[in-house]
């Protein structure tokens, strides 16, 4: 192997061993900013090891929640949509905390029908987004998680009626 051959050899081997180096730590660095907690939710050991969580002010919408509404929505525009918001919010909890009833379940239920319909009327063009976003919020343990699909599971043979699309305001609580 020549000289000029061997550079070559080197060089390529060198940018090689760069590139992966480059790319491990994009890598890394992006699951470190993932992981880091900045994004977070702020809750107490209470919050995250109980289905009811902590609701101090008894609306009926766990606290850490209530403060995720408040900041999501924060300016003066989305005073309707808050009430949605937590209208939904507020039924889906009362699901998880009578999820071994089904009478109550089904009545939840119909609740967060109702919920999602003044949602729809409050927010048409991206009440999906609205929607996973708290509900994401709403069953951030596996516990919350699994008291949801149990509540859904008491229902799933209920033939619960949907309110035609321009009825869907009145199905907002004030």
């Amino acid at each position: 192997m020549t000289g000029r051959e061997n550079q070559s050899s080197l060089l390529c081997r060198w940018g090689g061993e760069v590139f992966a180096l480059v790319v491990t730590t994009g890598l890394l660095g992006g699951l470190l900013v993932s992981c880091s907690g900045e994004n977070a939710p702020s809750s107490s050991p209470i919050q995250t090891e109980t289905v009811a969580g902590v609701d101090a002010d008894t609306n009926g919408v766990r606290d850490d929640v209530d403060r995720y509404i408040d900041t999501t929505y924060a300016d003066q525009a989305s005073a309707d949509l808050k009430k949605a918001v937590r209208q939904y919010a507020r039924a889906v909890q009362s699901s998880l905390i009578d999820a071994d009833s089904p009478t109550l379940s089904l009545t939840h239920a119909t609740e967060r029908f109702r919920a999602l319909e003044c949602l729809m009327a409050r927010r048409p063009r991206d009440f999906h987004t609205v929607f996973v976003d708290v509900r994401a919020q709403l069953l951030n343990t596996p516990s919350r998680s699994e008291a949801y699909l149990k509540a859904d599971d008491q229902v799933k043979t209920a033939n619960i009626p949907v309110l035609p699309a321009d009825q869907w305001v009145t199905a907002c609580q004030s």
